[in-house]
């Protein structure tokens, strides 16, 4: 099973156990091939569609005209969710176990971002700490600006982050990163509904005006491998401007820039690693997948939830010539 990525407008049917999508070519999907499907642009679909999804439990993902995320339909859950629910609930109006689990989140997501650091010798620091949710919000958005000045340094002018810009992109590293983490929302919430949790119920992004605030929660475990790491392999393709195209204030990925992407992503979660600490390797999708799992578990047992480091890793070409570039961290 896998997941497929329609980039051009097209129209959706289904046949019996096929879905078939047509566009400027017709692609004929057997359904039990079909992980989730991502529409990234213009599509008209059929109730048999929406028939064929729920009967076999894939999820369709859309996203506008620029790539960006905007929501998905899921199938109904696969398990009973009802004492899970109560525990979410639970712990989510406790404020000191929330505050342990967004704690849990960050410092995963920060520990991969070190990995992904590491062969540049350089490092975050700083610990998740803050007073209450708004203080541990504010502490992490100090590391993280720590964090993209760090990768400023190894990017090049180009593709430099400098100040995240996200509605819409200014730079070309937003727009790669804004793809990234929306391709990667998606597949956070098609996991975390396989896992039978409300995607509704956050701990980070409560207030965020998402459909599906979990997803932005338990993808800060995974941005240094899938967003920001694409980022540094994009960077030291030598692709350089023939991926993105500026649209009135904003830069966007072309059609080119997000087949490239995608492929990038996909070749990352085939990748086969081992977190630290895992007394096995497995894919980095299989880790990924692993991450509501934990949380579930997590909130059965009432324990500290202990989320996987996913290590980020870069093609030997692309670090060549990250390396050949690098300049001084900025004062």
């Amino acid at each position: 099973m896998k997941d497929y990525y329609v980039l051009q407008q097209c129209e959706l049917e289904a046949d019996e156990k096929i879905l078939r999508v047509n566009g400027e070519k017709m692609r004929r999907l057997p359904v039990e091939d079909i992980k989730g499907i991502h529409l990234l642009a213009g599509y008209t679909l059929t109730s048999g569609v929406i028939n064929l999804a729920a009967e076999h439990n894939f999820s369709i993902h859309v996203y506008n005209y620029y790539g960006i995320y905007k929501g998905s339909f899921f199938p109904p859950p696969v398990q009973p969710t009802g004492s899970l629910l109560i525990a979410q609930l639970e712990s989510f109006q406790d404020e000191h176990r929330k505050l342990e689990i967004a704690r849990a989140i960050l410092e995963a997501g920060n520990a991969a971002a070190n990995t992904l650091l590491d062969p540049f010798n350089l490092r975050i620091e700083g610990q998740v700490h803050g007073d209450g949710l708004e203080g541990l919000r504010l502490e992490e958005a100090r590391i993280r600006k720590g964090y993209y000045a760090e990768l400023d340094t190894v990017l090049p002018a180009f593709w430099s982050i400098v100040k995240r810009g996200r509605q819409p992109p200014k730079r070309a590293a937003d727009a790669i990163l804004g793809f990234c983490n929306g391709l990667l929302y998606a597949k956070m919430a098609g996991w975390i509904h396989r896992a039978g949790l409300n995607p509704r119920i956050s701990y980070i992004h409560g207030q965020a005006r998402a459909k599906n605030p979990l997803a932005l929660d338990l993808a800060e475990v995974l941005k240094a491998p899938l967003a920001e790491g694409i980022l540094l392999e994009v960077a030291g393709s030598g692709k350089e401007s023939s991926l993105v195209t500026e649209v009135n204030e904003g830069v966007y990925l072309n059609e080119k820039g997000r087949k490239f992407v995608i492929r990038q992503l996909e070749q990352v979660l085939d990748r086969s690693v081992r977190p630290e600490g895992a007394e096995r390797e497995d894919t980095v999708e299989m880790w990924a997948r692993s991450v509501p799992r934990k949380l579930h578990r997590a909130l059965v047992s009432g324990k500290r939830p202990s989320f996987p480091v996913v290590p980020g890793a870069l093609s030997g070409k692309a670090m060549q010539e990250l390396q050949a570039g690098r300049t001084e961290v900025p004062g």
